[in-house]
């Protein structure tokens, strides 16, 4: 028998999103319900991301789509890191020489700084990235059946509850906890070597992008 999980943080990019909710003639009660579609599928990542991890204990949220072709933690980082290299390969092709801009992808992709250019092109890789690993699936049928499982478990899932407190966006989720798989490990990126840090980085950060209110944000022409 599963249980939730409740998870209670802030909304990353929050202080842009706040920003154009006051200049802009809308209200964040209007921005959640128009961002309400995104909704299950960022549940289904946070739920492979978190808890139905078949590699990881410190999941990415990708790991879903290499069931079937992957069968240990190690083919499926290596995997994982390939994925995330040529993302990172793409963006220094389509911006060779503006190494400024090359560094603000990299700190808004940490949230360090928000750039709205930069934000656009993570959003355009990992929609990218994930129309590829779907076509995959569709010859992959332990992947498409994970897939299949993890979106069934999030179906009968709460609302996300969001809240603004002083200068942030808070937010509220559940996701079925049920026993963790066994035979996982954890990553640990001070020990690849540095192009594949890199690649683990944007492993774990570009999922923010596909957070339900920052795709809102990111589709109303406010970049």
């Amino acid at each position: 028998m599963s249980t939730l999980l409740q998870i209670e943080n802030h909304i990353p990019f929050a202080a842009p999103i706040r920003y154009w909710i006051e200049i802009d003639e809308t209200t964040l009660d209007e921005m959640v319900k128009q961002s309400r579609q995104f909704e299950r599928a960022f549940l289904a990542w946070e739920t492979v991301r978190k808890q139905r991890n078949p590699f990881f204990e410190n999941g990415t949220g990708f790991e879903g789509y290499f069931v079937g072709t992957c069968h240990s933690p190690e083919e499926a980082l290596e995997a994982i890191l390939k994925l995330n290299r040529d993302i990172l390969d793409r963006i220094h092709r389509l911006h060779r020489m503006d190494y400024g801009f090359q560094s603000r992808l990299m700190k808004t992709l940490t949230g360090d700084i928000y750039d709205p250019a930069a934000m656009q092109e993570w959003s355009a890789q990992l929609g990218a990235a994930l129309g590829r690993l779907r076509a995959g699936i569709y010859y992959n049928e332990q992947a498409s059946r994970f897939q299949t499982e993890t979106y069934r478990s999030v179906y009968h899932l709460p609302l996300i509850f969001y809240r603004q407190k002083n200068d942030a966006i808070e937010q509220r989720y559940a996701i079925n906890f049920g026993s963790p798989r066994g035979g996982r490990v954890l990553v640990e990126p001070g020990l690849l070597k540095p192009r594949e840090q890199d690649a683990w980085l944007v492993a774990e950060y570009v999922g923010r992008f596909g957070h339900p209110l920052v795709r809102q944000f990111l589709r109303s022409d406010r970049t």
